[in-house]
C-alpha cells in the first residue's frame, strides 16, 4: 500500500481527521516508531487499554496477509496511548490497520 513510512506518514496527516502531527520519532527492531498528536475532541473515541493487545495482534495478522508474510510480523508491533499522543511502532500496513481499529 505505501512505498515507504515517510509516504505513509504525509498520508496519515493529510487523510485522517482526528490526526493533528504524526512524524517518526525512532526505530525499533528496524520498525518505525510513529507519534500520532490526537485532537482532543477525538480522545473518546480511543478503544479502551485493555483492548490493545487484541488489536495490535490483529493489525499484526491482516497487515502481514496483505504484505504477503502473515506470521512473520507476529510481535513486532506495539500501540502507547498517553493524551494527546498515541505511539505506535510497526510496519506501516500494521500501523494503519491500529489507527483503523484503535479509534
Amino acid at each position: 500500500m505505501f512505498d515507504s513510512i515517510e509516504d505513509a506518514v504525509a498520508y496519515w496527516k493529510e487523510n485522517i481527521s482526528y490526526i493533528e502531527d504524526a512524524r517518526i520519532v525512532e526505530y525499533r527492531g528496524g520498525y518505525p516508531v510513529v507519534d500520532f498528536t490526537i485532537h482532543q475532541a477525538a480522545w473518546d473515541l480511543v478503544k479502551d487499554k485493555k483492548k490493545f493487545r487484541r488489536i495490535v495482534r490483529n493489525a499484526e495478522l491482516e497487515g502481514g496477509i496483505e504484505v504477503g508474510v502473515s506470521a512473520c510480523f507476529y510481535g513486532t508491533a506495539s500501540l502507547e496511548w498517553n493524551p494527546p499522543v498515541m505511539r505506535i511502532c510497526g510496519y506501516p500496513e500494521v500501523i494503519q490497520r491500529i489507527l483503523n481499529k484503535v479509534m
